[in-house]
């Protein structure tokens, strides 16, 4: 008797592996809809956050983010009130005495983060 338990729980079994001739299957993946279309994260965590603007008010001069003004030089670029020299990055910017660069806003002024 005990034999025969032992051979149906091994014949059970057995059923239950495959063999070595099978090869699994893969699944393809789960349909992702509107979100394939979404652009990655990577492009969003990469570009740059401007926060503040520097106005051309015209005449030479320029509005800073803090209200106060400033005078363009001669070369490009200007000076802030507290002395530090602005300069341009010669691509259309300015480049901040910390080394952050504005872009320009198109229209005289520039967006800096």
């Amino acid at each position: 008797m005990r034999l025969l338990s032992i051979l149906l729980v091994s014949g059970a079994l057995s059923a239950c592996v495959s063999s070595g001739n099978q090869q699994a299957t893969p699944v393809p993946p789960a349909s992702l809809g509107a979100m394939q279309s979404a652009a990655p994260a990577a492009s969003a965590a990469t570009a740059t956050p401007y926060t503040r603007r520097v106005t051309n008010i015209g005449a030479g001069m320029y509005r800073l983010p803090d209200g106060t003004t400033a005078t363009a030089e001669p070369g490009g670029g200007f000076r802030l009130p507290n002395g530090a020299m602005v300069s341009s990055d010669g691509m259309g910017g300015i480049i901040l005495p910390n080394g952050a660069r504005c872009a320009s806003d198109g229209v005289g002024g520039y967006l800096c983060p």
